[in-house]
């Protein structure tokens, strides 16, 4: 599986039957347009940083509700969640995608608002090989509380999105905090996933 960082929680996934985009964003955000082809787009929620589906070319299945999907030799599971910690009465609902494909679990977690608190949320977020997790606070979960979830379902790899940087400047924070508790790596943007790598925290180029 090759995964590939295009800027806020929007990454490609290349996999055996095709390719996954998370969480499309549009112009607004701060980052370059997109211009990326896919097979399938998961969307966790409905906000415009989170579901531009029109920068995704191609005819791709929208993948962006409860439940259990095969889509591009994957097992997709959308579990729900909230976008706050009042369970959705600030920011709404949630959905956590958990992707298995080449043998790996990789979760997807969107804007997460709170600690997974029922038994789908944790069995999501269970023995993954990546966890894909914002850690900017405001909007999401903040950097401890990103710290505490991971040291809490121990992933191999958990990567930072969601967070400031010199395209994004909503107003959250920036990776330096994740790095500093947590001694996180730098990766390039793009990087291949198998059972041996990556491991540990990390942070993407874009």
């Amino acid at each position: 599986m090759k995964l590939k960082w295009l800027g806020h929680s929007c990454f490609e996934l290349t996999l055996p039957g095709g390719a996954v985009v998370t969480d499309p964003y549009d112009d607004t955000v701060g980052y370059p347009p997109l211009h990326v082809r896919a097979d399938a787009i998961l969307s966790s929620h409905g906000h415009f940083d989170h579901n531009y589906f029109q920068a995704v070319d191609g005819d791709p299945v929208i993948l962006n509700t409860p439940g259990v999907r095969e889509v591009c030799g994957a097992r997709i599971t959308a579990v729900p969640a909230f976008h706050d910690d009042a369970k959705g009465a600030k920011r709404g609902e949630n959905l956590i995608h958990l992707i298995e494909a080449d043998g790996l679990r990789v979760a997807h977690l969107g804007d997460l608002g709170h600690m997974p608190d029922t038994d789908a949320q944790k069995a999501a977020l269970s023995n993954l090989d990546v966890m894909l997790i914002p850690i900017g606070g405001t909007f999401t979960i903040d950097t401890p509380t990103a710290v505490k979830l991971i040291d809490t379902f121990k992933p191999r790899c958990a990567i930072a999105m969601h967070f400031k940087n010199r395209y994004c400047h909503f107003k959250i924070t920036d990776e330096a905090g994740f790095v500093h508790l947590t001694g996180a790596t730098r990766l390039p943007n793009k990087v291949e996933i198998t059972k041996d790598t990556p491991v540990g925290c990390c942070v993407m180029a874009i």
